[in-house]
């Protein structure tokens, strides 16, 4: 089986790492890691093109290896795994997180960190992940 995906007339293998951070870096996510785990999964399956193949959290910021097609930007794909997130902890978690911000409904900072990963850096990148937390 080819490590390769295809699309028409295209064949390609594009994988990311992403990180992105809490808002002031709060170090909250350990007591909601389970639903935030799973409100990443329902991001991911609420589109068909780009995959979660990894994810890990720290108690501030979350780590990513993602798999997307060349259609997919990174920032489209930043941008549905925080809002979404957002929205379910806050429905979920809203007394716990309003202890932490206040009054607004924040969650996450605006930056984020992302770097294409190569076939010979993967297996690395994969262990680095893997022992986050």
């Amino acid at each position: 089986m080819s490590r390769f995906k295809s699309f028409n007339h295209a064949k390609f293998r594009i994988s990311y790492h992403i990180i992105f951070s809490v808002k002031f870096r709060r170090k909250l996510l350990e007591p909601i890691h389970d639903d935030l785990i799973a409100s990443f999964h329902r991001a991911e399956h609420m589109q068909d093109k780009w995959r979660i193949l990894l994810v890990e959290t720290d108690n501030d910021h979350v780590h990513f290896f993602i798999s997307a097609t060349p259609f997919d930007s990174v920032t489209s794909i930043v941008h549905s795994l925080k809002q979404i997130s957002t929205y379910d902890l806050w429905h979920l978690h809203h007394d716990y997180l309003q202890w932490f911000f206040w009054k607004e409904h924040l969650l996450w900072t605006r930056g984020y960190f992302c770097s294409s990963v190569g076939d010979v850096s993967e297996e690395k990148l994969r262990q680095y992940i893997e022992t986050q937390g």
